[in-house]
């Protein structure tokens, strides 16, 4: 972060006073917060690096900054090349109309970097606004594509996904270097896949190569670092993601986003109470994110069922209405006890889901937890069905641990794991204790290379 408070080095501007609450350099009114700048009647928004760069430059006021000084400020990425601090000097320029010869705002060092040489002081205080409503400062584009981009991909279907995508590479075609834009698409891309039939490897490349051009971009752009983060959870490469996560959430603790996913790899790491807090933030940041109450309605599984509920609640208000908000509410509905009220809920929703390979709660399964009969028909009904691809192999150790088939369950691990699909759903619930508390659990967490990372859940 930039320090805020700053004392200029000439007499007649030695008060201190808060950068990000705003200031005067020069002619124009910056607004930090707004990533704005203002003179007169003209508004200038600046992209958020851009408006960084500025503020880096005022906190040494009429002082040089290297270039060396600012990639490690701005730029930490060693994939970045100096070529984005050239662009985000000439776009300040631009934005400022300064010229480099004679310079009214940002001098070149030669050699050296640069200095911002405008006289600072606190802004005025603001006139009394009337009360009728302002229809000057609508959004810029790019904020407008982010922003309809962010609502469309926290719907988290795959019409939606598809539309975000769309409108992102329609703004990048005419505009390719706004990082925000390409880590959203980079967003997009990942988890397309995750919600259409679509073969993942395409989506997976493109997510990278945007991931990687939003940081040339944008080194500290957090929400491409999670995305590269994301995209080595899938491969379970467990440290590498964890490290490019704690990176993005280093640079953007405040991205519902990026909490989303980061939760999810702590989940599956078995680090229960981080994932929870870390979800819990992302819905109050982002109450009407359908998926984000979804995923904090599983968290809280571990030991807080109540709040699960009301959270399954809210995602359904919300709009939720998938095979996973169904898993959900069956899986409460096998904790309370499946009395005839519950049995008929369940129906419903089989009537509506049972031809998806990801629907956890079959007639079969139902049959065998019910009737507690013998479960050498249901292992054989699973089997075939994994094999058939009627039923996603993630799923398979989760029903027969639930049933009592522990044996049958490290068995189908094996499918599981050459799919990487065996973390699908949570190892670490209670449905699970028998499964986790035999010795091929260990030995299973130490193939996946879990060992050192994953914790038992309290």
């Amino acid at each position: 972060m930039i320090s805020t408070p700053v004392k200029s080095q000439e007499p007649t501007q030695t008060a201190q006073f808060n950068l990000h609450n705003g200031f005067q350099f020069g002619d124009w009114a910056v607004l930090p917060l707004e990533n704005r700048l203002t003179r007169g009647d003209k508004t200038v928004r600046l992209e958020p690096k851009v408006m960084q760069l500025l503020l880096v430059l005022i906190a040494q006021h009429d002082k040089p900054c290297t270039r060396s000084e600012l990639l490690d400020q701005l730029w930490p990425s060693p994939e970045t090349g100096e070529s984005s601090l050239t662009r985000a000097i000439s776009e300040l320029r631009k934005a400022l109309g300064d010229q480099r010869n004679p310079a009214q705002y940002i001098d070149t060092i030669q050699r050296i970097g640069y200095k911002a040489i405008a006289p600072i002081q606190p802004l005025k205080p603001a006139p009394i606004k009337s009360s009728e409503p302002d229809l000057k400062n609508f959004l810029s584009p790019n904020e407008e594509v982010v922003a309809m981009a962010r609502y469309l991909l926290v719907r988290r279907n795959g019409l939606d996904i598809r539309r975000a995508i769309q409108l992102l590479r329609e703004y990048l075609e005419h505009d390719p270097y706004h990082a925000q834009i390409s880590a959203m698409l980079a967003y997009a891309e990942s988890i397309i896949h995750l919600y259409s039939d679509d073969p993942a490897a395409l989506h997976i490349r493109k997510a990278r190569e945007q991931a990687h051009h939003a940081l040339k971009l944008d080194g500290a752009n957090g929400l491409a670092w999670a995305v590269l983060g994301s995209l080595a959870h899938q491969k379970w490469q467990w440290r590498e993601a964890l490290e490019q996560y704690e990176r993005a959430y280093l640079y953007q603790s405040d991205d519902p986003i990026i909490l989303h996913g980061y939760a999810e790899l702590c989940l599956h790491l078995g680090r229960i109470s981080q994932a929870q807090d870390l979800v819990r933030r992302g819905c109050r940041l982002e109450p009407l994110a359908a998926s984000a109450h979804m995923v904090l309605g599983w968290m809280l599984l571990h030991g807080h069922e109540d709040q699960s509920r009301k959270e399954l609640t809210k995602a359904r208000q919300l709009g939720a209405d998938t095979v996973f908000a169904d898993n959900l509410e069956c899986l409460l509905l096998h904790r309370a006890g499946w009395d005839e009220r519950a049995v008929d809920r369940w129906a419903d929703l089989n009537q509506q889901r049972q031809e998806e390979s990801g629907w956890m709660w079959p007639k079969y399964l139902l049959d065998a937890l019910i009737d507690t009969g013998p479960t050498a028909s249901l292992v054989s009904n699973i089997r075939e069905r994994v094999h058939l691809g009627q039923l996603d192999s993630g799923i398979a150790p989760f029903m027969l641990a639930t049933a009592g088939a522990i044996d049958a369950a490290f068995d189908m691990t094996r499918p599981a794991v050459e799919t990487r699909r065996f973390f699908i759903i949570d190892p670490w619930l209670k449905e699970m204790d028998a499964f986790r508390s035999d010795a091929r659990f260990s030995r299973l967490l130490d193939q996946l290379g879990l060992r050192e990372l994953a914790s038992s859940a309290k």
